[in-house]
């Protein structure tokens, strides 16, 4: 299991996000109920969906930092 995302996969993430912020969860405070629209630049997140799981396409998703931080697996599965 990568410890990673690989940059191919970075690459891939964000062509398939066209580079905005794919979080779903509308409670983030800076969502004010709706879907974040955050351009993913510079040092945006490659999260896995499964905490612990590998950094496969299907388990990933591209996310703005403030995002990340505010997952409920953030930092879960970690070493």
């Amino acid at each position: 299991m990568s410890e990673k995302a690989s940059q191919e996969l970075r690459e891939d993430v964000y062509k398939r996000q066209k580079g905005i912020c794919g979080c779903q969860m509308k409670t983030c405070t800076q969502h004010s109920g709706k879907k974040c629209d955050a351009i993913l630049r510079g040092a945006w997140e490659v999260h896995r969906i499964t905490a612990g799981g590998d950094y496969v396409p299907s388990n990933v998703i591209g996310l703005c930092q403030t995002c990340h931080r505010n997952t409920p697996s953030y930092g879960v599965g970690k070493s």
